[in-house]
């Protein structure tokens, strides 16, 4: 039976989790692996390439030596796990699952909030505070997007969670409430 992306990404991640913070290097360690995923990200397809059976293993052998050449001992050990078991392709989605790990640990949540005008860095920030209240968390990290639909307010979304707080949304309540 084959694993799917998210299962595998989830186990590599957890046992990497768990042996960094045991080690006290999880800043570090997520550090690097960011720096890795910029590569990925910066060289689309490369997962797929370094998983493909057409290219050689001796061309494969030199990437994956650039990608190990100043990594700590952890960070090699889990590229070269990774490309041993031909899961190169699921490697973002291994280091994407371990930040949310370390966010978790962290008590931090990473939210987009949609608004109908630019908002200012204060305007932000007490956004920020104020949702890691409702949400009883140490910190709330928020990307900014305009959206011109917006009539007023702002959305707020995490991966589990939207909090709407347009007037459009206010507007069709109300009127729902009127209905009955």
């Amino acid at each position: 039976m084959s694993l799917d992306k998210t299962t595998i990404a989830k186990r590599y991640a957890k046992a990497l989790f768990e042996i960094v913070s045991e080690n006290g290097q999880l800043e570090e360690t997520r550090s690097e692996l960011n720096q890795i995923r910029n590569v990925f990200t910066d060289n689309k397809g490369l997962g797929k390439i370094l998983t493909d059976k057409g290219l050689e293993q001796t061309h494969k052998q030199g990437i994956i030596d650039i990608l190990v050449k100043d990594a700590s001992t952890s960070v090699q050990n889990l590229i070269k796990m990774t490309f041993d078991y031909g899961r190169m392709d699921d490697l973002t989605a291994i280091i994407d699952e371990f930040n949310d790990m370390c966010d978790l640990s962290e008590q931090l949540v990473r939210a987009r909030v949609i608004s109908a005008i630019p908002l200012s860095d204060e305007q932000l920030n007490r956004m920020a505070d104020n949702f890691a209240h409702r949400l009883n968390v140490k910190k709330v990290i928020l990307d900014s997007e305009v959206d011109d639909s917006i009539i007023g307010g702002a959305i707020i979304k995490t991966d589990s969670l939207i909090y709407d707080g347009s007037i459009q949304t206010q507007i069709n309540q109300i009127r729902q409430r009127l209905i009955g």
